[in-house]
Parts: C-alpha cells; structure tokens; sequence
C-alpha cells in the first residue's frame, strides 16, 4: 500500500465512522423525537360564556372551509385601533374576552374568531389539530385579516394581534408578513425548533439509553436530529410547522411583547427567552412569578390588564401620529412603509421604557 492511501485511509476512516454515527442516531431516534410533534398534551382551555352584543360574521379560507367570528366595538367615542385575538389551542373565541374585552374600554376594537376544527367554525375532514402551529392556522388567520380589510369600517392604520399560546405562535407567523399589522401581543407563545430541542434535552437519557452517546453528542447533533424529526412528522401528518423564531426575527420594526408563567411546565420560562432573544428590537418579555401555562392573567389580573394596555396604547399608530407626521388617519390609508418607519422611531423609546 502506498503512502498517499495511507492517508487517505486515515483521512477517509474516521469520516466513514463519524458518518456511520449519523445515520444510526437518526434511524434510531428520529421516531421518539417525532412523537413530540404528534402527541397531544393534556389542556384544560378556557371557556367564556358569549356575549349577545358581538357582531357575529363568517368569512372564507383560501382552501374552502368557512370560519366565524366576532366583532366587538370600543366603548369609546373614538377608535384607537383594532386588536385582532387568536385563541389558544383546543380553545374558542370567546376566550378573547377574559384576555383582552377590557382593550375596549382603552378605545380599540376587538376582534376574534374560531381557527378551523374549533368552535363554530367548519371542520377540515382529516385533518386533527395539535397544540403545534401548522400551514392550516396560519391560513386562517390571513384569512381573518383578508376579511377585516375588505369591511366598510376596516381601519386604514391596519391592526394588532393578541395571541395565547398556539395563537401566539400563529400571530407571529402571519405578522411577520404583514406589513399592516402595528403591533404583536403573545401570551405563551413557544418557538418551533427552541421547544423540539428542550424536549429532546430533557428525554435523551430517557429514550437514549446509552449514556455515552447522549452526554457527549453535540448541542448541534441534537438539534439536526430535531429537524429531521421535524420533516419526518410533516409528512407523516401532511402539514408544515413553520419556524416561529425566523418568523418573530422578521417582526421588526413592529413592536412584540411577549408575557410568560415563571412556573410553565409546558414551555419552560428559558424556552420562552429563546424566542425573546430571537426578535429584534422593540421587545419586552414580561415573566410572571408563579403563573403557570396560560395562567398569567389568573395570577395578576390588574398588572396584566394595565400592561397589555399600556402596550397596545403606545404601539397604536394613532398615538403618535401628531409626533411623526404620518397622515391618513380620517380614512386615507397609510402607506405601510411610512407607518413602519413611524413605528421604528415612535415605539422603539416607548416599549423599552
């Protein structure tokens, strides 16, 4: 044997080996990490009696299904703006008016609806949500905003979003491109691929076995073996989750505020930071001692009340308007990009103070 395949044995050797490795971890595991996508966590949803005084409305999804919702008027003289709630998963509209019925009193309009396989709206034969944000979800909520923009009071301002949870997630989505939505509030929101690598964190040892392949395999190896568990369970399932926190990084200049439990068992307060730190300025995460997963509101009622206000007030583009100089208000529409470049400079100071 020469020297030069000398070399390349040895070149080659531990390449074959390494790769040898990465094919039996994914055959050997990519299935237990795809039950964290296919497996339905035990929720116990809010339910809110419905309020007669609500405009009742249906609009349709661009695959044919038909949704309802409800539209609430402020109960001031003059409107603010429109915040547009996503309810959390397995939950239904009328959740909206625990969260978020007070906005009206603050001068905003309030709308909410039932996403696909919730509430009174249709059902997608074959198709069974998870607690997961999918394709199905985030068409829903394009096509609650479709609807508002063709209403003969749809605000030229454009609106905010309100989401709990899988709402949350799913806002982030929709909002990222969105160039007429002002602002985002989540509750509980969780990012795709930050909340597949804790589970697989936190179940290696577990579903691993061998100590010696879970303790010193690589955070990245984790998280490619995450991904392919990822494809695997959109095929299975026949639908895409899409990835949260690329999404949240595209929300920018429009300001997030983002509320979580300290307590969550579901989505640890460090699963939450991951998808703070992966928005862009403006942002503020607000951690709430004691609460656990979409319980925030039920341990600080006052406080939440008084910060989602104070959020949605100072995000609103009629708030500084007579600051920035953006026109349009009395029924002319705002050119999005002036009303971002508004938000960049108007916002930026107000949530991070």
């Amino acid at each position: 044997m020469s020297s030069t395949q000398v070399v390349l044995l040895l070149v080659t050797m531990p390449l074959v080996g390494m790769l040898t490795f990465v094919v039996y971890i994914l055959v050997r595991y990519t299935p237990y990490v795809s039950r964290i996508f296919e497996e339905r966590p035990v929720f116990f949803p809010l339910r809110v009696d419905p309020l007669p005084e609500a405009e009742d409305v249906t609009f349709p999804t661009s695959d044919g299904l038909e949704l309802v919702g409800s539209y609430f008027r402020a109960r001031t003289s003059d409107r603010l703006g429109v915040v547009v709630f996503c309810h959390e998963f397995l939950g239904n509209r009328w959740s909206a008016l625990a969260y978020a019925d007070y906005l009206r009193d603050e001068g905003f309009d309030l709308f909410t609806f039932d996403f696909r396989n919730h509430g009174n709206s249709d059902t997608e034969e074959g198709y069974e949500p998870f607690q997961w944000v999918c394709g199905r979800e985030v068409r829903d909520l394009q096509a609650a905003l479709n609807y508002l923009r063709t209403r003969p009071d749809r605000d030229p301002a454009g609106f905010s979003l309100f989401g709990v949870s899988r709402g949350g997630g799913t806002a982030l989505c929709v909002a990222a491109d969105s160039r007429d939505v002002w602002a985002v509030a989540t509750d509980g929101a969780f990012p795709t691929r930050g909340t597949m690598l804790a589970y697989i964190l936190r179940w290696a040892e577990i579903y691993v076995g061998r100590w010696f392949v879970w303790r010193y395999m690589p955070i990245s190896m984790f998280a490619f073996v995450g991904w392919v568990g990822r494809l695997r369970s959109q095929w299975r399932l026949r639908r895409v989750f899409p990835d949260i926190e690329r999404a949240t990084a595209r929300l920018t200049p429009r300001p997030l505020f983002m509320i979580h439990g300290q307590r969550d068992a579901y989505i640890g307060p460090s699963i939450a930071r991951g998808l703070f730190d992966a928005a862009r300025e403006p942002k503020e995460l607000w951690l709430v001692p004691g609460a656990k997963h979409n319980r925030c509101r039920e341990i600080s009622p006052d406080e939440y009340r008084d910060r989602v206000s104070t959020f949605f007030r100072n995000a609103a583009p009629r708030s500084h308007t007579a600051h920035v100089g953006v026109s349009g208000l009395d029924g002319q529409a705002i050119d999005p990009f002036l009303l971002e470049v508004s938000l960049s400079a108007a916002h930026r100071s107000a949530v991070s103070g």
